[in-house]
């Protein structure tokens, strides 16, 4: 329906798409879902996805650790959230309580948005793992304990 929705706009002349990206994530009878909504008016089904500016990094973590997902506890999931948006956040910047949030939707679950005092335990076990560093989660540590950057 959503994709029809969105489609119906580009259908006519007269009327234009949104113009806004969205990523919405539901549950049904068929299990989660994750659409991806684009400007122009397409709609795509993912499994993990992310959009925006600074989006790829957490594109690619989602794309290279996507298939643990589905045996992962709900906290994991959300620490699986965090150190993707970790190499989102613009310049030097660190994922904080403040620029942050996470959204839950799941089988037999309210949606849940998890932000501000309820994110900070979250993000105090992204810096005790060592993943709140700016999106240098790909470094490498060498033989003298100081980190390298991976060549790509």
């Amino acid at each position: 329906d959503l994709a029809d929705r969105h489609q119906r706009t580009t259908q006519s002349y007269v009327r234009r798409p949104y113009g806004v990206g969205l990523l919405v994530a539901s549950f049904d009878k068929n299990g989660p879902h994750v659409y991806q909504t684009c400007p122009s008016g397409n709609v795509y089904e993912c499994y993990a996805t992310a959009i925006g500016a600074r989006s790829q990094s957490g594109r690619t973590y989602l794309e290279k650790h996507c298939e643990s997902f589905e045996e992962c506890e709900k906290d994991d999931l959300i620490m699986h959230a965090l150190k993707a948006l970790v190499g989102c956040v613009s310049g030097d910047g660190e994922l904080t309580r403040e620029n942050g949030s996470v959204a839950i939707v799941g089988k037999d679950q309210k949606f849940t948005l998890i932000e501000g005092e309820e994110l900070q335990p979250y993000l105090d076990r992204l810096e005790l793992e060592g993943g709140n560093n700016g999106g240098n989660a790909d470094e490498e540590e060498d033989d003298d304990g100081e980190a390298e950057e991976m060549e790509t």
